[in-house]
């Protein structure tokens, strides 16, 4: 099974490889030095390092882990084998996930593969050798040559330091992405030295904090406080109903912001937006015309927009025609359906309309996987030892949180008129999709889908 499962997303990434002309397979890149098959069944544990813990407070600095950026200097902003082909991977991986995520259907979604990829990473670093073995296999990181009974580890390290390349790369003077992650531990138990220093090659901010979970109504309200101050107010009661069982609870985010570089807030207006064919309601809607990218795909009935949110770094928004459902386009997301419509834009002398938008939400992974029926992953089947040296350790929550923020840019450049073109009318005035893309390697930042732009 697991065979096939590796099979499967191999298949599923080749497409945006092969557009990029490289072929490598991913594990050769992020193997460990020296290391060859290891036994699954049975197999020894080295001696758990510890780091010390920080019980939380309510009058806590708030002050986060020290980061070691050494490690990453002078390789950032670079675009290498790495970068291209762990993009690749974590996009296959973040559309499975988003597929099993819009199935629950909530209204307006948001789902970051690069952040969520990044946290089964850092994740693998606690996980028991089975455990870790089917995280392997998920994310698409097993050597080509391994058989069912052993398994060649990977560097999760090395891994994490290039998803946090491939996001230095869609940063720019208009962009801005900032992660953060947040690891709660109960005051009985210890953690990870490894897992430790994941979270802070994940993150540009992470807080490892202690916390007694045996008063579950005062840990709630403690590390949500804790939640909220740290992130500048922007995330909000994050964790709800934690068991008193707990033993870890952990949550990352990423934000992106931005400014839109074509639009204008003088050329903004209320107009409506249609949820439904019965029902509407006023948004600020954006205009402006020029050139733009865009296919209208008549087999696949909807219409691409390619808007540029900073020197590399767009959106590709995807708009369903008239009468066609978003969840019949949504449906056939792949990544070489991405592909084909980036490769299939031609450029047109438009009049976008676009709804001003900003939009977040919190994601259960372990409800995500478990809907995949991957219960091994995170679920009753998963086993944490590594995480810390307390026996039957229990990790309780494990919460993804993306934000999209944009604002129109206040520029002297106004729209200058354009004598003897047309241009054509694209309006969004009705429930679409879209993807965040990092031109350099393809990477898919944030998949998303809006059905009313005022929640």
């Amino acid at each position: 099974m697991r065979q096939i499962l590796s099979q499967f997303l191999l298949l599923l990434w080749l497409p945006f490889i092969m557009t990029n002309r490289v072929y490598v397979h991913p594990f050769g890149l992020f193997a460990l030095d020296n290391v060859s098959c290891e036994t699954v069944k049975d197999q020894a544990e080295n001696p758990l390092k510890t780091v010390d813990l920080t019980l939380i407070e309510s009058r806590d600095s708030a002050e986060p882990e020290i980061h070691d950026r050494k490690a990453t200097e002078g390789r950032r902003q670079s675009i290498t084998k790495h970068t291209m082909v762990l993009a690749s991977l974590q996009n296959s991986f973040g559309l499975r996930l988003y597929h099993a995520l819009r199935k629950q259907k909530t209204a307006n979604a948001l789902f970051s593969p690069i952040n969520t990829f990044g946290a089964l990473v850092t994740l693998y670093f606690g996980a028991s050798k089975h455990t870790a073995t089917h995280l392997q296999h998920f994310l698409g990181l097993v050597k080509e040559t391994d058989k069912e009974e052993c398994i060649s580890p990977f560097d999760g390290h090395k891994v994490l330091r290039t998803l946090l390349d491939i996001s230095s790369l869609a940063e720019g003077a208009a962009v801005e992405i900032k992660t953060m992650s947040w690891t709660l531990v109960s005051s009985k138990a210890d953690l990870s030295e490894e897992f430790a220093r994941g979270t802070r090659e994940f993150s540009d901010n992470s807080y490892i904090r202690a916390v007694d979970f045996s008063q579950t109504q005062e840990a709630e309200a403690q590390v949500n406080s804790f939640i909220q101050r740290t992130s500048s107010r922007k995330t909000e009661h994050m964790f709800k109903t934690i068991s008193p069982s707990a033993d870890l609870l952990f949550a990352s985010s990423l934000h992106f912001k931005g400014k839109w570089i074509a639009f204008h807030p003088e050329a903004t207006s209320l107009q409506d937006f249609w949820i439904d064919e019965k029902t509407s309601v006023k948004v600020p809607l954006m205009t402006h015309t020029g050139d733009y990218k865009y296919l209208n795909d008549k087999s696949r009935r909807c219409t691409i927009i390619k808007l540029p949110l900073s020197e590399k770094t767009y959106m590709l928004l995807v708009l369903p025609h008239q009468g066609t459902d978003l969840d019949h386009i949504e449906a056939k997301l792949s990544t070489e359906v991405i592909s084909t419509w980036h490769q299939q834009l031609k450029e047109g002398f438009l009049e976008v309309s676009l709804p001003k938008f900003s939009i977040k939400a919190v994601n259960d992974l372990r409800v995500i996987l478990s809907h995949m029926k991957l219960q091994d992953l995170l679920g009753k089947g998963a086993n944490f030892q590594r995480l810390s040296t307390k026996d039957q350790f229990n990790v309780d929550q494990v919460l993804n949180k993306a934000m999209f923020e944009m604002s129109e840019s206040v520029s002297e450049n106004q729209d200058k008129t354009q004598e003897g073109r047309v241009a054509l009318k694209l309006t969004v005035n009705r429930p679409f999709c879209f993807t965040i893309i990092e031109g350099n390697t393809d990477a898919i930042l944030l998949l998303g889908r809006v059905t009313n732009p005022m929640q």
